[in-house]
């Protein structure tokens, strides 16, 4: 049943260690643990929502007790990464003594919404109004990614197929100003501005479940704005659900009428005291019905336990909901009329090239990890960041996301000596946590877990989950599933004569380990033949030894071109020594797919089934006395030797990247009229001068899917 279901948690209060705390977090853990028990639905928790005051006084060491005393446990009890948690800050979580250093003008509360204005909408005023929260921006920065998690923070999801945002808003702004009596009491002075949520939820338009989350309950803020933020949040194009915390409530409600239509769910207080009402609440929303529930969690102090909280209202400890309608606005689809001139003549020529090339069955498609972003929003605000990548993620991995993924824990990064910062724990700021994040290299973060103890079972894990999800493939998988038909209707691959370089179906390379080309090629119910790399048994030194293997896969019912594909008979090794020898599949029957790094579908993995870690390419690269030949059928290495080849979302920025395309494939000087291409929308510089230096022709900045949906249009026209 397609859903989804969060865990909302609140007020954590963290201060030093306290027992009574550990007590009622021990059971907190518990109770997330056997969750199935209050309902089946709620087995799989897709994210975590903390609405405000993790901490007492925004200290940072505050913050580290509570990761360590909260955080770690209930992710661990979810199953979770850091990145599928989502904090807001609350009035405890800024730091009152940092008041010593900021102007009087905002020491006092607001009364306008010009004030507001003024403020928010310049950003050194705005960046000194957020100082007191510095304690907090840092710990959530570095442990949960979130971009600017103090001020109008956007979090992108994919849940089962539904496009579902996270807003954070930051309501405590102007929380903990002394009014004249010399008292604090922020009811009806707190702001949330218009300028904070404004653009956000223009960003956020286009999903399909939107989530704003803040501190404080909307009836706190100051009168003059109360209005303008409700009717803005819970509008027709607003937010469905609205998610707070600190008055220590555990209810839900959904609002109908002049003020829009919302579901309202403040979360209790996750500890206070032990002899406190604690509370804490998980929903669940069922895409199908578009109906949900809001499960209420009460604490027992007199039982130790958390346990349903009950009320006339809700005499079974559950609220029921339905999904409020709302305005979703279409995605923008990038097309070529937003290029430049310059740019839409380059690529009209390249495919004046190209596509003859792909008619006469003289394109090789050598495909990289970053194909995957296909497809992903080209907003840089709203795309996923490789940290927010899980093995629940509904699109596949590029292999910095694989990386960012294996060091989830952030000891690779963490190991790292930043000359900037000269620190040893880095902080939140530093270019290594922030930018460096997004150009790890897969090989370099693998080698390093390989060799702790834990690090190589992990990896393995990683790998396997990876091949066996089915993800929706993009249109670049889709386009290469669906052209071997297109070429068969026009007629093309009937003019291609069986002899010399022209094959009628392509040969097609790819360095990725997930399985979503092949999930293309059985949607579009077109046969084809795979060969990957793997790894047999031992020889008789006690060497695993390496391997290509076949599988084929035909249509179910012979002859009949609308049943479905499915791999047909055994799958066949190709030993070392005799892949010279194998000629089991033609480029004239059916397309090859070849997976350079592996793995294989093999009911026992052996350890190096698949080349990721530096140790493993070496032996992969040195392995049969540096022969490709002696791995590879001589008739793929000769379709490759004598074939244009069009790098899509392949970087050289890696070393062994280069080192195979130098085994594999002819140098400049050595081709004979072949053209290489390489597509991709964000090279950086060290790419596009590997690529120069190889005599590639590279098309840049361009995203990949104006490419193809452009090559789609040419190749139908011509």
């Amino acid at each position: 049943m397609a859903g989804m279901t969060w865990l909302h948690l609140s007020d954590w209060h963290q201060k030093g260690k306290e027992f009574d705390r550990q007590v009622v977090r021990d059971a907190l853990i518990r109770d997330i643990e056997e969750r199935e028990k209050i309902s089946p639905d709620l087995a799989k928790i897709d994210f975590i929502i903390f609405s405000g005051d993790v901490a007492h006084a925004g200290k940072k060491e505050e913050y580290t007790a509570a990761w360590e005393n909260l955080f770690e446990p209930v992710l661990q009890a979810t199953g979770l990464t850091a990145e599928q948690l989502f904090i807001v800050p609350g009035n405890h979580d800024l730091d009152r003594s940092a008041f010593e250093l900021l102007p009087n003008s905002i020491l006092q509360p607001f009364e306008s919404n010009e004030q507001v204005k003024d403020w928010l909408t310049n950003k050194k005023k705005c960046d000194r109004l957020r100082e007191p929260f510095e304690a907090y921006r840092e710990f959530v920065t570095q442990y949960t990614h979130q971009t600017q998690p103090d001020y109008s923070s956007i979090r992108r999801l994919s849940i089962d197929g539904k496009r579902v945002a996270l807003l954070g808003l930051n309501s405590a702004l102007m929380a903990g100003r002394v009014n004249e009596r010399g008292e604090v009491n922020d009811d009806g002075k707190l702001i949330v501005g218009e300028p904070q949520l404004y653009d956000a939820l223009h960003k956020i338009a286009s999903d399909e479940v939107r989530i704003a989350v803040l501190h404080h309950p909307l009836e706190l803020l100051a009168e003059f704005e109360r209005d303008l933020i409700t009717q803005r949040l819970q509008d027709n194009d607003g937010c469905h659900f609205l998610l707070c915390g600190h008055q220590h409530q555990a209810k839900a409600y959904q609002v109908t009428g002049t003020t829009g239509n919302c579901v309202i769910i403040p979360a209790g207080s996750s500890y206070s005291n032990r002899g406190y009402h604690n509370g804490y609440n998980f929903v669940h929303l069922d895409f199908e019905t578009n109906k949900g529930i809001v499960y209420l969690r009460l604490w027992d102090d007199n039982g130790n336990y958390w346990c349903k909280h009950t009320a006339k209202s809700h005499e079974d400890g559950y609220i029921t909901f339905e999904l409020p309608k709302k305005e979703i606005r279409n995605r923008n689809i990038p097309s070529i009329g937003i290029l430049p001139d310059e740019i839409q003549n380059t690529l009209k020529q390249h495919f004046d090239w190209l596509i003859p090339k792909i008619k006469n069955g003289l394109v090789i498609p050598f495909l990289g990890a970053d194909i995957n972003l296909c497809d992903r929003s080209q907003d840089p605000n709203l795309a996923p960041k490789p940290w927010e990548w899980n093995l629940n993620s509904d699109y596949p991995p590029t292999s910095v996301e694989v990386a960012a993924y294996l060091d989830r824990s952030h000891k690779y990064l963490q190991r790292m000596r930043c000359p900037l910062c000269d620190e040893e724990n880095l902080p939140a700021n530093c270019p290594i946590m922030t930018q460096f994040v997004t150009r790890l290299d897969l090989q370099n973060v693998s080698q390093y877990f390989n060799l702790l103890s834990e690090g190589e079972e992990n990896i393995k894990e990683t790998i396997a989950a990876i091949t066996e999800k089915e993800y929706k493939p993009n249109r670049l998988h889709q386009f290469l599933a669906k052209l071997p038909r297109f070429m068969d209707e026009m007629g093309y691959s009937a003019r291609i004569k069986s002899l010399g370089e022209k094959t009628r179906y392509q040969l097609i390379v790819t360095t990725n380990f997930d399985r979503t080309l092949e999930q293309a090629f059985i949607n579009a119910k077109q046969p084809f033949d795979l060969v990957s790399y793997t790894a047999g048994a031992e020889d008789s030194e006690g060497q695993i030894v390496k391997q290509f293997v076949h599988q084929r896969f035909e249509h179910e019912i012979e002859g009949n071109k609308d049943s479905p594909v499915v791999q047909i008979g055994q799958l066949k090794p190709i030993p070392p020594g005799t892949a010279n020898e194998y000629s089991d599949f033609s480029l004239n029957e059916r397309p090859v797919i070849l997976k350079l790094y592996g793995p294989v579908d093999l009911p026992e993995r052996p350890r190096k089934s698949f080349a990721i870690t530096e140790d493993h390419f070496i032996d992969y690269l040195a392995y049969a006395d540096n022969k490709p030949v002696d791995l590879l059928p001589s008739y793929l290495l000769g379709k490759l030797n004598n074939s244009h080849i069009w790098f899509l979302g392949y970087s050289l920025r890696y070393w062994h990247q280069r080192v195979i395309l130098h085994r594999l494939l002819p140098e400049k000087e050595k081709r004979k009229t072949q053209t290489w291409w390489a597509v991709h929308p964000k090279p950086d510089a060290l790419d596009k001068f590997l690529w120069k230096n190889k005599d590639v022709e590279i098309m840049s900045e361009i995203s990949l899917e104006i490419y193809f949906d452009e090559l789609n249009n040419k190749l139908k026209k011509q």
